[in-house]
């Protein structure tokens, strides 16, 4: 890894949002291994406050969650003006082509299915977060979580 790429993705914080622990425990430790920073949530709700919290420059989620499904959380997010540009990725193990439709009408950018490609899904994050613009305007503050 070069050292510009490693800064880069240094800077990038990914919120993943699941409600499994073992996957979202795999999910994180994957992506602190690639060098981003990681913030968790454990449903929906939960996932939507650490979105207007944590800013993050991408969002990882389930669809399947408790208290508020993945594809109402994409809609919340991107309903708010400061947070709608944050791309949002979608690992589920029930993506069907209506699925897929639902999540893309919601604003999600990527799906993959459970179980998916580790090597795949950090590429196109990685991919997904080079290509994005660093300047988000000012963000919310900081929280350490």
């Amino acid at each position: 890894m070069t050292p510009a790429i490693a800064t880069a993705k240094a800077a990038s914080t990914i919120l993943v949002i699941e409600d499994y622990s073992d996957t979202r425990e795999l999910l994180s430790v994957l992506l602190r291994r690639s060098g981003y920073n990681v913030v968790e949530a454990e449903d929906g709700v939960e996932g939507l406050l650490k979105a207007g919290w944590v800013y993050p420059d991408l969002i990882l989620m389930d669809l399947s969650l408790p208290e508020m499904d993945g594809v109402e959380v994409a809609r919340r997010i991107h309903a708010q003006s400061k947070l709608s540009q944050i791309p949002i990725f979608v690992v589920s193990a029930y993506l069907t082509d209506a699925v897929r439709a639902d999540v893309r009408a919601a604003g999600c950018v990527e799906t993959f299915s459970k179980p998916f490609d580790a090597e795949s899904l950090v590429e196109r994050i990685t991919a997904r977060l080079e290509a994005e613009p660093s300047d988000k305007g000012d963000p919310p503050r900081q929280v350490i979580l």
